[in-house]
């Protein structure tokens, strides 16, 4: 075989690679877009809970307001057990909302948790590394883990985390330079990338 046939090869491998690398990346990019949309539409029913409860709270004290006005002469019996059975009918359908939307929210839960371990394993991340997740900078060395203003090596350096600093992650994992890179928050509210490989699930 002909040195042109082996370098012929090789090309078509690494071409191969790259398409592989590029379709992950686009998988990855689109559990991304998935999460977050997840997470808008968790915000969401957070909101129409929170509303809900506000709402029953006042059918509540509707349907108490009816019980107190059964003694007061200017109601008749009938105006007011008409008030409190549409009170407690109020109350029951409130119930039942929030009892779905809980469930939904619960549904999206699980769907993003699932997206982000789906992220992680075909980006090649260690297990528990997601989106929205805790994480901490390992003590295994010693050594200060580079904050970074991009994915990548050749991105500028803020400065370095301690180790055992504890993080969230915000976005990621993207792959660059042999890493894979999360975007995070420390505690005292300073954001960058970090290479997951220097990160742990659990605090040691």
């Amino acid at each position: 075989m002909g040195l042109g046939q082996l370098f012929g090869k090789d090309k078509d491998k690494k071409e191969e690679e790259k398409s592989e690398q590029q379709k992950i990346g686009e998988t990855i990019k689109n559990l991304s877009d998935r999460i977050y949309e997840l997470q808008k539409q968790l915000q969401q029913r957070n909101s129409e809970i929170d509303q809900l409860t506000m709402q029953l709270a006042e059918a509540q004290r509707q349907a108490e307001a009816a019980r107190g006005a059964a003694s007061v002469e200017q109601l008749t019996l009938s105006a007011t057990q008409d008030a409190l059975r549409d009170a407690n009918a109020r109350m029951r359908e409130l119930e039942a909302q929030i009892g779905q939307l809980a469930k939904e929210k619960a549904a999206m839960e699980e769907q993003a948790k699932s997206a982000g371990a789906a992220i992680a394993e075909m980006a090649g991340g260690k297990p528990g590394l997601a989106v929205g997740a805790t994480a901490w900078v390992q003590k295994a060395g010693g050594k200060n883990l580079r904050r970074r203003s991009a994915p990548g090596l050749n991105s500028q350096v803020h400065d370095g985390l301690a180790p055992g600093t504890q993080l969230t992650l915000l976005e990621g994992p993207v792959a660059a330079d042999g890493y894979h890179w999360w975007r995070i928050r420390a505690a005292d509210g300073r954001e960058g990338w970090v290479a997951g490989e220097e990160l742990v699930t659990s605090p040691e």
